[in-house]
């Protein structure tokens, strides 16, 4: 080390050397910049020595000098200084620091009464100079340990800044030794404002200090802190300090609770990331949609998805999610519909420990704490229980929610998607579904059409099914044959997308030909909307036929039977209004 950090103090021995032996003193660090020195050597301060000087040597070789005849001695020989050297005796002794020589400690005689009285008393100073040396190498061995302290402390006070989660240490008498940035960012606190303090005046009520009594550790405790007016909740850990077998304190870390889960749910969830780009289908009407819901994705509104089943609206909210500004946080679905009504509450609010016989005895945090900041997807919302639409409204209005069985409310921050197949209106007017929900959530309804209002989607999904499924299945089909495509123009799809793709695989599973045929397409399809087959006789000609009679009636029943009715039809089918009027005619359906 630079023994520029002691100056001070090596000028304090080396004027205490002086008064001692009434001879000049200098002290040279190794690279021999004098750092203390008394008399001529004083104002010299800072300057270096000659080169090729005995104070050099005694760096280079950790060995003493004694120099009685300066100038013409061996030692002196090859000294840069020699000729204006004024020294009458010297001794020369180095400065060590384990095996580093770090410096060189000089006395100097620069009169004859001096120099007679250095060679009467030489013993005596080279003990006198070494004792010295040596009180310097343990000077340095101090700096150097509160160098290395110091670079610890700091060490170890990076390493706990570094932390995303709350480190406080405290002593056996409860006052706080330590605490990290975290801490203090989480808590609203000062470290200055802090440190030495009794942690229960910080944070009232907390399990940190009971471990100091108990001598129990506790590990990943579910903590409820209270302190400048706001709740936190944290997973505790708190480790006793044990010194010389004795209790000395106490090291506590909090992780936050719903960050901490939420990092597990996502990690457990890893969905796909899907975009618009992903959503299938390019007629008109389903492109419309679909920027409708981009335009509104980085809108941090409540959206309701409305469509029939198969229609794709959990498509839509994850590409609603994946292309808003939560995109990076949990997209979790709930289908209201598949969770028991005794069950509905625990499962989106959580409970709290004690809550249920048998369950976690540390409690559960509910769907909606585990989703925060993020996106809760409601499927199915129209089946949501009468008395879980209050607490909803309040999620809505409130932004918190209370876990079951618990007396303080929990901030959350998602953004709700909601979707349904159900008419919501007709079921407010009905009492099955609350008005003031029903409006909360209808703030941007978006209408996806169902696959028979987009004929122009059917061919472009079937085509993307075929090829998908004959790849998964390894079938070495040749394409879709035009009567099959005839048969999925024409159909009236119930099922929507999901039913057009099923018939899709089902049909390159079994079909034995090199095209996919309108047979084995039949054998899939419900030519009856609902549980009842069609029972088809004859040939395939006969089959298309009964088949586009079902589609024409399910149009007609749909549009009406008026001319006005029957052109829009035509046109829903792709074919002029003669076509249909003969189509009608051959299948009895006009007089």
């Amino acid at each position: 080390m630079s023994l520029d950090r002691l100056q001070k103090e090596l000028q304090e021995i080396a004027e205490a050397i002086m008064s001692v032996t009434d001879l000049d003193v200098t002290i040279l660090d190794s690279s021999l910049k004098r750092i203390a020195g008394t008399g001529k050597y004083y104002e010299k301060i800072g300057k270096h020595a000659p080169k090729n000087s005995v104070f050099e040597k005694c760096i280079k070789t950790g060995k003493q000098y004694v120099i009685t005849e300066p100038r013409t001695g061996s030692e002196c020989a090859m000294c840069s200084g020699k000729n204006s050297c004024r020294e009458e005796a010297e001794v020369c002794y180095p400065i060590e620091s384990g095996r580093a020589v770090e410096g060189v400690i000089g006395m100097i005689a620069f009169t004859p009464e001096q120099k007679k009285a250095f060679i009467q008393n030489q013993r005596h100073y080279m003990n006198f100079v070494s004792r010295m040396s040596k009180l310097i190498s343990s000077s340095i061995k101090e700096q150097l340990l509160h160098q290395e302290l110091r670079y610890k402390s700091t060490e170890l006070r990076t390493i706990i800044d570094s932390v995303d989660e709350g480190i406080i240490a405290i002593d056996d008498n409860r006052k706080i030794l330590c605490i990290n940035n975290w801490a203090c960012k989480v808590f609203n606190i000062k470290n200055e404002d802090v440190v030495g303090k009794n942690l229960d005046k910080i944070l009232p009520k907390n399990s940190v200090t009971k471990v100091l009594t108990t001598n129990d550790e506790i590990k990943d405790q579910e903590e409820v802190l209270k302190t400048n007016g706001k709740t936190y909740r944290f997973l505790l850990s708190v480790k006793p300090i044990i010194f010389n077998k004795k209790k000395a304190g106490a090291v506590a870390t909090f992780k936050d609770f719903d960050k901490l889960h939420r990092s597990i749910f996502k990690i457990s969830e890893n969905p796909e990331t899907l975009t618009f780009e992903n959503i299938l289908g390019s007629s008109p009407a389903f492109t419309a949609v679909k920027e409708q819901a981009k335009l509104i994705a980085n809108q941090d509104v409540t959206v309701l998805l409305l469509g029939e089943s198969g229609t794709g609206k959990e498509l839509f909210a994850r590409a609603i999610h994946y292309e808003s500004p939560r995109k990076n946080e949990i997209f979790l679905p709930i289908n209201c519909g598949a969770i028991p009504d005794s069950l509905i509450e625990s499962e989106l609010f959580g409970y709290e420990k004690g809550t249920f016989t048998g369950a976690n005895p540390k409690g559960k945090p509910g769907k909606f704490e585990r989703a925060n900041g993020g996106t809760v997807f409601l499927d199915e919302i129209g089946d949501l229980p009468l008395h879980m639409q209050v607490k909803l409204l309040r999620v809505l209005q409130e932004r918190e929610i209370y876990r079951v069985g618990g007396v303080d409310p929990v901030k959350i921050d998602v953004r709700i998607i909601a979707a349904t197949n159900k008419d919501l209106w007709s079921m407010v007017q009905k009492g099955e579904f609350r008005e003031d929900l029903f409006y909360r959530l209808n703030v941007v309804p978006i209408h996806i059409p169902p696959l028979r209002e987009r004929p122009e989607d059917i061919l472009e999904l079937a085509e993307i099914f075929f090829y998908r499924y004959s790849k998964i299945h390894c079938k070495h089909l040749k394409g879709v044959s035009s009567e099959a495509r005839e048969l999925l123009i024409n159909h009236s799809f119930p099922g929507n997308v999901r039913e057009l793709e099923n018939i899709i695989e089902y049909g390159v599973l079994f079909e034995k030909e090199d095209f996919l045929s309108s047979e084995t397409i039949l054998k899939k399809i419900d030519v009856k909307q609902g549980s009842d087959k069609a029972i088809i006789k004859g040939g395939l000609k006969e089959m298309v036929a009964c088949y586009e009679r079902k589609v024409i009636e399910d149009l007609m029943n749909q549009y009406g039977c008026d001319t006005k009715a029957k052109q829009k039809i035509a046109e829903k089918l792709g074919i002029s209004p003669a076509t249909l009027y003969r189509k009608l005619k051959e299948s009895y359906l006009l007089d």
